[in-house]
């Protein structure tokens, strides 16, 4: 198939009537597998197989298998579950009408049509789909996405007039029952001096319908990872949202000529991005909540390295960069410069943030496992934390960050088990609702570190799974 549509070697010897013929075979392709991928995942997900290739999730499974963030593969599959209950849009998917992408912006419009008026009833909603499958057949996605927001404004509208009326009928009848069935203490045939509730109707609860462009409720932020260590930030905010920014960032952002008057020579995106960091820095040194912004640095130093001679010691006026006989980098499993978000760092941005930050030195064996802390704290279970984080880095299991998992006793506390470090291990939500509520099991190896234990089912020698920091440090 790949020699019949021709390659990077053979495109060259294809007919016009052969490229464009094949261009629309793979396009029908592309859209077909993409359906057939979809519609897989949820069925896994259906069936429960997670557990049976060892894994919590088909979503860590496939985003293993194949390479991709689970983040990605966590769409995908919300999508697939959307399709289910769609079929014309999975139809018109399989069948090479819309693409991969117009799919997305349905599903999306139609999750901002139902933000605007939950009540909508399933007719209804199939009624949406099937206006913006109608534009997608025909136009860009961004045209579906446009589409969307003009019937979330529609839907909006309609149902606060709906609200007005039925607030108003229901006005209406309290002042007949009241005029057929008078309170005791009110004089018959009173009148009040000014307009009954009759002439004057109370305003329907709530306020009026939002513009789309000013409906908070629609916002969106997503900052995703790349490949070469930086971040790509996407989002679709409301009006008032992106007011305060700029007024925020304008005083940030406007060109700053050098001192002889040379025009300044970055770019308004670039201006933009160097204001936000300065916006960030301000907000992180003034909050009030903890006192401090300043950034908490950890500088992990291997025993071995601090034991060692210095290089210099005989020759005190050579200054070496490093006792090793290859220079350590950021890839290395080693490296002593992490930042609790986004990862290892230079040692020159390490350098630069030790100037206003928290530095904790923290001494760590041979296996990476702390044996003591710096002074910065002084409550012992704060310490106790930030001992795991310096060792398993991250959800011993899955690999999601240290900021959203717990602290789990792999000794149960109610079986005895002590809050010391052999003791703990740092375990995402999920991953702690398995180890609690499955066959999953954690036990402290030797070398220190925590090792999951997978079900019988799932492997029926129970072999120790070393934690996810140090599998992927020793596969790459």
């Amino acid at each position: 198939m790949q020699k019949k549509l021709g390659d990077f070697t053979t495109a060259h010897t294809l007919s016009d009537q052969d490229i464009v013929t094949g261009l629309a075979h793979i396009h029908t392709t592309e859209t077909q597998l993409a359906a057939a991928r979809l519609a897989m995942l949820t069925e896994a997900d259906r069936r429960g197989l997670a557990l049976q290739l060892g894994h919590s999730s088909i979503k860590r499974w496939y985003a293993k298998a194949v390479r991709l963030p689970e983040g990605n593969i966590a769409h995908q599959m919300t999508l697939g579950k959307w399709l289910t209950h769609n079929p014309t849009v999975a139809e018109a998917l399989t069948d090479g009408t819309i693409h991969y992408l117009h799919v997305k912006a349905i599903a999306d419009a139609t999750a901002t049509v139902l933000t605007a008026d939950p009540t909508l009833t399933e007719p209804k909603q199939t009624d949406i789909t099937a206006v913006l499958l109608d534009v997608a057949t025909r136009s860009l996605p961004k045209d579906v996405h446009d589409r969307g927001q003009e019937l979330a404004h529609h839907a909006a509208k309609a149902r606060h007039e709906t609200e007005r009326q039925r607030h108003e009928e229901q006005q209406r009848r309290k002042a007949a029952d009241s005029r057929e069935n008078p309170r005791p203490e009110d004089p018959p045939h009173s009148k009040p001096n000014s307009k009954s509730d009759e002439e004057t109707p109370v305003p329907p609860p709530g306020p009026p319908p939002l513009p789309v462009s000013e409906n908070r409720a629609l916002n969106r932020l997503g900052i995703y990872p790349l490949a070469n260590g930086r971040s790509k930030i996407d989002g679709d905010l409301d009006k008032l949202t992106v007011e305060k920014l700029k007024a925020a960032l304008s005083p940030l952002t406007a060109p700053t000529p050098s001192p002889d008057g040379t025009r300044d020579p970055r770019t308004p995106d670039r201006r933009n991005a160097d204001g936000l960091s300065e916006l960030l820095e301000r907000y992180l040194h003034t909050r009030t909540d903890t006192g401090s912004g300043a950034v908490n640095v950890n500088l992990t130093i291997p025993l071995a390295d601090l034991l060692k001679k210095p290089a210099d010691a005989e020759h005190p006026h050579r200054h070496t960069a490093t006792r090793r006989n290859t220079p350590p980098g950021p890839s290395d499993g080693d490296w002593p410069f992490w930042l609790d978000w986004t990862g290892p760092i230079s040692g020159h941005l390490a350098q630069y943030l030790s100037c206003d930050a928290h530095l904790t030195p923290v001494i760590v064996d041979h296996h990476g496992v702390p044996l003591a802390l710096g002074r910065s704290f002084r409550l012992a279970s704060t310490s106790l934390r930030q001992a795991v984080i310096i060792r398993d880095r991250c959800c011993v299991m899955c690999g999601r960050p240290a900021q959203w998992c717990q602290i789990h006793h792999v000794t149960y506390w109610n079986d005895g088990g002590a809050t010391d470090l052999n003791n703990l291990a740092l375990l995402c939500t999920e991953c702690h609702r398995d180890i609690h509520n499955t066959d999953w099991q954690l036990a402290m190896g030797e070398d220190g570190h925590p090792h999951s234990i997978p079900p019988p089912e799932t492997d029926p020698e129970r072999r120790p799974i070393p934690s996810y920091h140090r599998r992927r440090k020793h596969s790459a």
